[in-house]
């Protein structure tokens, strides 16, 4: 959680972005550390560490195996940066952002 703490400004800044391209540039020139940010945000949540309404899990259904790829350590950086940057519509990541609202919420 940490990496996670250290690496919010980036991933609320990926996980809003609107335009698609941007977006892909953004992960295009994240380092090592930022996409295995994003990496823990999923492992976390298959893992349920973070709770989850079931609008936010069934809006992530239709992605659960690029997130079960991501969620994988042994998967290289560069495969999973690719996974990310291959993603096309809006869903994966506006449900994402749910995700990270819910974990970086103060209690």
């Amino acid at each position: 959680m940490k990496r996670l703490r250290r690496q919010l400004p980036f991933l609320r800044s990926v996980l809003k972005e609107a335009n698609r391209f941007k977006r892909q540039e953004l992960l295009q020139n994240a380092n090592v550390d930022q996409v295995n940010a994003f990496c823990e945000l999923v492992l976390n949540l298959l893992k349920n560490n973070i709770p989850m309404t079931p609008p936010i899990m069934a809006q992530l259904r239709p992605y659960k195996k690029v997130l079960r790829n991501l969620g994988r350590r042994q998967h290289s950086v560069k495969k999973r940066r690719q996974w990310l940057i291959s993603q096309k519509g809006r869903g994966l990541f506006q449900g994402l952002h749910n995700v990270l609202c819910q974990c970086a919420r103060p209690r």
